[in-house]
């Protein structure tokens, strides 16, 4: 076989491996959840279970850099849950940059399995026995009766406690119910006493639940704006109130926040959470439920709101110091599908096969002629004869060369990008109008609340999808391995 008919067989390999689709093996990495440390993909944690496991995943975070991430899916596709967690742990970055301590535990659902995963600075604080404990003591009981919800909430608790975070504290006791109209059992009203308390240390906003059954002389947006100043609630905190007597209910956001927890966000939760309970008078059930959903806002962003702050003193103490950048040194590169492997090892034997037929020809000539090139060829002759024979071509490519080592320089350059963080703006009450709810048998606004700049939201309202997503990673990477379930 001549030298054309092998590189043209080479050329035909390399096409066939680089048309080769990509293995069933490779994992296919979703985007992480709004609240990032708790990323319920198949539905099977009720939102109670979900912002108490964000809550002290934040808290956790902000203490220690560490973080622990549960991921619940329908299933894998067919990828190994070991592979499939480690593409979630190092797509998301989970846990510190520089001391890689993040935990990811996935559940997937219909394939009846779990796997955690522990970043490399955790190899001795989580080592596999500890994690086998874990999952055999805190996860495997509720997954083997398919109660993910509890399962998940107790294994959280665990790795938390296990990173030395907290997972159960004693709560503040301020009150942030008013129940007038009597429509709460005191279940509810504790619930939400304590929710309030609890997260709000966290997110900085308490959410007050008033409930009256008329607002008498007084429009609800009135009454609403007079109990906001009244309770003396901050410039961070949100107040509902339900107006049993009257069928209306009206929010209203305090101004610091009204940028961000904007009237199209508010109304989209009403519509999708209160106003179904509202209509059939589970008002308990609406109450908690929108105030679930209020939480899962701010504790979604409660990372961001910190790191922005913390990041705004280092700022003003510094005066125009720069920070080092962290690095990862412990980090590893993602793991490479078997198609990318086999397309790769293809390049390498073309390139290897190319400088073996470089060799063998030059070998040739060299026994021939006594030569690399052979002399009686007229472009050789050409070569030969003016190789040394111009020395301002050898000092215009140096100047070349030097030009653009030059360039390379001025254009090498960084960038960095700038986080979100929340307005930290005045006391006081929200100075908006707000948006009361809209009645389905008549056209006019029965909460004469009215579409304005700020301060609450009402029914039928557009939901606001602009808002940034908090990561809260650290871009570190995990160093393989894990435990998974023992049957």
């Amino acid at each position: 076989m001549n030298r054309k008919s092998i590189l043209a067989a080479f050329t035909v390999i390399l096409m066939i491996l680089l048309l080769l689709p990509p293995s069933r093996m490779e994992a296919a990495v979703p985007a992480h959840s709004e609240s990032f440390y708790v990323n319920d993909f198949a539905g099977v944690i009720d939102q109670k279970t979900e912002n108490y496991m964000v809550n002290y995943g934040v808290k956790l975070h902000q203490q220690t850099g560490a973080q622990v991430v549960l991921v619940t899916v329908n299933t894998t596709n067919g990828t190994p849950m070991e592979e499939y967690a480690t593409s979630l742990f190092n797509a998301w970055g989970v846990g510190s940059a520089d001391k890689n301590n993040g935990v990811l535990l996935l559940l997937s659902t219909q394939d009846d399995d779990y796997w955690a995963v522990p970043g490399e600075g955790l190899e001795d604080t989580l080592n596999d026995n500890v994690l086998s404990r874990i999952l055999s003591e805190s996860l495997e009981p509720d997954f083997a009766k398919k109660d993910y919800s509890a399962g998940a909430r107790k294994t959280y608790g665990a790795l938390i406690q296990s990173l030395g975070g907290i997972y159960s504290e004693t709560v503040g006791t301020k009150n942030y119910v008013s129940d007038n109209a009597g429509v709460f059992k005191q279940v509810t009203k504790d619930y939400l006493n304590q929710s309030s308390n609890r997260y709000a240390a966290t997110t900085g906003s308490g959410i007050y639940v008033v409930t009256i059954k008329n607002s008498g002389d007084k429009s609800l947006q009135d009454y609403t704006y007079a109990k906001f100043a009244g309770v003396a609630a901050g410039p961070k905190d949100v107040m509902l109130v339900l107006d049993i007597g009257g069928d209306n209910y009206h929010v209203l956001q305090g101004k610091a926040i009204e940028g961000t927890f904007t009237n199209e966000r508010i109304g989209g939760i009403l519509d999708a959470v209160l106003e179904p309970e509202f209509a059939a008078k589970d008002y308990a059930g609406g109450a908690t439920a929108t105030a679930n959903a209020f939480y899962s806002f701010f504790l979604a962003r409660a990372d961001a709101s910190q790191d922005a702050a913390a990041q705004s003193s280092k700022s003003a103490a510094a005066a125009g110091t720069k920070s080092p950048v962290k690095s990862n040194i412990n980090s590893k590169p993602k793991p490479v599908s078997v198609s990318t492997g086999l397309k790769i090892m293809g390049v390498y034997l073309i390139i290897i096969a190319l400088f073996s037929l470089a060799a063998s020809g030059r070998n040739r000539l060299i026994a021939r002629f006594g030569s690399r090139l052979n002399p009686f060829n007229q472009q050789n002759m050409n070569r030969l004869v003016t190789r040394f024979g111009s020395g301002s071509t050898m000092r215009q490519r140096r100047h070349r060369r030097h030009e653009r080592h030059r360039s390379e320089a001025l254009n090498h350059s960084s960038s960095q990008s700038s986080f979100w963080g929340s307005n930290e703006g005045g006391g006081g009450s929200s100075s908006g109008g707000g948006v009361g709810r809209y009645s389905s048998y008549e056209d006019e606004n029965e909460g004469d609340g009215g579409s304005t700049n700020g301060g609450g939201a009402g029914r039928y309202s557009s939901y606001d999808d602009d808002d940034d997503n908090n990561s809260g990673g650290g871009g570190s990477a995990s160093g393989g391995g894990g435990v998974g379930r023992h049957r």
